[in-house]
């Protein structure tokens, strides 16, 4: 009786054991998923982002261009900007930055913001890219115009807290870029093939201007020119960005990325 009892207690221990192996090869990866796992869509010089461009450049009409020569502005109409673009690749016009945090309970994530309301236009002349359109209050003219009021990222309370802290939408709605040199492309063979040109501008995040050089990937396909890239490290201190404060937030790196992704059209 007594090997009987002590037999069924090892096959009940056993059965246990089975269940918790069972229940932590099931809960584990589900824990990682939904909590812990990284959810920032790759860059925008990402393979991933490439082909997320290319999908998004099918779906719409082409029509030929026949002289580079003219006013160029921002097509919105290319791709679709939703909640994805926060946690995939997106196909769409859209600015926005990319910064380190670590959370309580979760660790570390890169926050991603990106906003589609973005304005502007440029020229093009011979092989010069320059700067067209309506003058800011300080008689420059901006290439980008980007509506911080509509930037966001994916977390509600982040989307709320940002129009008051950091980079305070509602006080400071708009950011813009102005290019100080002209970009040459050297020849339209080199605008079909694609180049990548380092821009020197004026960037205004938060109220404050700054002169930036930003590395651009420009390229042309017949009848949209794309332009992507990255600027960084952008010290949030040079634009007077305070950290944001949250008590799940533990820490906010001092530096964020500022990324782009435009395409423009020819103006009829």
């Amino acid at each position: 009786m007594e090997v009987e009892k002590n037999s069924n207690k090892k096959s009940s221990a056993a059965k246990w054991f089975a269940r918790f192996l069972l229940l932590t090869l099931v809960v584990v990866p589900l824990v990682w998923y939904f909590i812990f796992r990284d959810t920032s869509p790759a860059d925008v010089n990402s393979q991933a982002a490439k082909e997320a461009r290319e999908e998004a450049l099918t779906e719409v009409e082409i029509s030929q261009v026949e002289s580079l020569n003219g006013i160029w502005v921002i097509d919105t109409e290319i791709g679709v900007f939703d909640d994805a673009c926060l946690t995939e690749v997106c196909g769409s016009s859209f600015v926005g930055f990319r910064i380190d945090e670590e959370l309580v309970g979760i660790g570390g994530k890169t926050v991603v913001g990106r906003t589609p309301g973005v304005n502007g236009q440029f020229t093009i002349e011979g092989t010069r890219i320059l700067p067209s359109g309506d003058q800011n209050t300080e008689g420059e003219t901006p290439i980008i115009i980007a509506d911080m009021t509509r930037l966001i990222t994916d977390d509600a309370g982040r989307n709320s807290a940002i129009k008051r802290q950091a980079i305070e939408t509602d006080k400071y709605p708009e950011a813009s870029f102005v290019i100080t040199e002209p970009i040459d492309f050297s020849s339209e063979t080199a605008l079909d093939i694609g180049f990548e040109t380092e821009v020197v501008g004026d960037l205004t995040i938060h109220g404050v201007t700054r002169q930036e050089q930003i590395v651009l990937k420009v390229s042309f396909d017949g009848s949209r020119i794309l332009v992507y890239g990255e600027l960084a490290p952008i010290r949030l201190a040079d634009y007077g960005i305070e950290k944001p404060r949250s008590v799940v937030v533990l820490s906010v790196e001092d530096v964020a990325v500022m990324e782009l992704q435009l395409y423009f059209k020819k103006e009829n």
